[in-house]
C-alpha cells in the first residue's frame, strides 16, 4: 500500500513551497494528496476571498483534498483554546467552499482534548489526522501516513524519497 501523503500549514505565505508538490505530480501522474489548510493564517489571509489561493485551488482540486487545520493557526492550538468547538467551526466555515464530501481535520501541533473528536463528529468531520495516522470516524484506522510542512521545504524533498521507494 502506497503511503498516505499529506502536508500541514497550507496558506499564501507558504504557497510558493508548493511547486515541490507540483513536481511530485509532474513525476507521478497518479499522486494525490491531503493539504491541512489555514483558512485566514495570522488574520491576514483569508483564503475563500483571495483570487490567488482561488486559482491555485482551481488548478490543484483533482489531485489535493482540502482539509481543515485551523482558523488563523496561532501559537495556542485549536485545542487548547478556551472555546475549542467555536475555533473550529470558525476554521470549517471559512474552509467550507473547498471541502470535499467528506472532510478532515488535522489540530495544529497535533493537539487535542478528549472532546475533540466529539466536537469533529458533531460538525459532520468524517475523520481526525494525526502526526503519522488518520482515522476515520466509521472505524477505520490508517497508519500509513507521512506528513510535512508546507513551511519547511526539506520535509517536503523526504517525501521524494518515501515515494521513490514506495511508488512503483
Amino acid at each position: 500500500m502506497n503511503p498516505i501523503i499529506t502536508t500541514d500549514d497550507l496558506c499564501l505565505e507558504y504557497l510558493d513551497n508548493f511547486v515541490l508538490f507540483d513536481g511530485l505530480k509532474k513525476l507521478y501522474p497518479d499522486f494525490k494528496m491531503i493539504a491541512f489548510t489555514i483558512g485566514n493564517f495570522k488574520n491576514k489571509e483569508n483564503l475563500a476571498t483571495n483570487e490567488r489561493f482561488l486559482q491555485w485551488y482551481k488548478d490543484r482540486k483533482d489531485w489535493v483534498e482540502i482539509a481543515v487545520h485551523s482558523y488563523d493557526h496561532f501559537e495556542i492550538p485549536d485545542g487548547d483554546r478556551e472555546d475549542e468547538r467555536g475555533w473550529i467551526e470558525k476554521a470549517l466555515e471559512s474552509l467550507k467552499s473547498f471541502l470535499p464530501e467528506e472532510y478532515g481535520y488535522r489540530s495544529p501541533g497535533w493537539q487535542t482534548t478528549n472532546k475533540t473528536e466529539g466536537i469533529l463528529r458533531d460538525l459532520g468531520f468524517s475523520y481526525i489526522a494525526y502526526e503519522t495516522k488518520i482515522k476515520h470516524f466509521k472505524g477505520q484506522i490508517i497508519k500509513n501516513v507521512i506528513n510535512s510542512h508546507l513551511y519547511d521545504v526539506n520535509s517536503i524533498k523526504k517525501i521524494y524519497e518515501v515515494l521513490q521507494n514506495n511508488v512503483r
